[in-house]
């Protein structure tokens, strides 16, 4: 979803220079806080907007929130290196989706939504357990991933205006395949960059991204097979 206009963007959390450097303990506390937190924000939101779009769903508002504000709110988040500043564009990343999720979410019904969301978190386990046991394959995949992602925005698009490809379940797969690894990637990262305040917020929101796709095309998948 989003993150396919999003991951064009780099953090360059590697080129950033380590004066503020913290532990790694408290950078990884803060990282995992920070993701906490933006699920946690967007299922209030989603919760919150469910009544929202009874009467229709504008296109326009859904793409100016869905789409607009988001890329705003990246972008603040990688050209800043003040964690509160970056901060502040994750939750201009959350709160949105939090919106454009609660309609979604109507479309499927409960079990569907509860097994999307158990495999999701086992899936993203797995793959973080995988990143840390095999560094060397997650640390070669950045290129391979950000031209698959790349084909996947163009499909995505072509699905737009082709039912065919619309209904055609391997290409949620594949989406699920790209974000799952992802998470993997976005781990390894993780692991390998300056330990900042800044960085672990950053990555919060990479995360959030990888996860939050992941989570939506294994409800597709699901929900197809439902």
């Amino acid at each position: 979803m989003s993150k396919n206009f999003f991951q064009t963007v780099s953090t360059g959390v590697f080129d950033r220079s380590g004066f503020d450097t913290i532990s790694e303990r408290v950078f990884f506390g803060v990282l995992g806080s920070v993701l906490i937190y933006g699920f946690l924000v967007t299922a209030f939101v989603a919760n919150s907007c469910s009544g929202m779009f009874v009467h229709g769903i504008n296109w326009l508002t859904v793409i100016f929130v869905g789409l607009v504000i988001p890329i705003l709110g990246i972008m603040i988040a990688v050209k800043s290196s003040n964690p509160f500043i970056s901060f502040i564009g994750y939750n201009m990343v959350v709160i949105p989706f939090g919106v454009i999720l609660s309609p979604v979410l109507q479309i499927y019904s409960p079990n569907v939504i509860r097994d999307a969301f158990c495999i999701t978190a086992i899936d993203v386990m797995t793959m973080s357990v995988l990143a840390v046991i095999f560094p060397g394959f997650f640390s070669k995949l950045g290129g391979a991933l950000f031209i698959a992602l790349l084909g996947l925005v163009v499909v995505q698009i072509i699905r737009c205006f082709v039912p065919f490809l619309a209904n055609l379940t391997i290409i949620d797969w594949i989406g699920a395949g790209i974000f799952s690894l992802y998470v993997g990637f976005d781990w390894w990262r993780a692991n390998n960059v300056p330990k900042t305040l800044d960085s672990a917020v950053d990555l919060a929101l990479d995360l959030y991204l990888d996860i939050i796709n992941l989570f939506l095309f294994i409800l597709k998948i699901l929900g197809k097979k439902d």
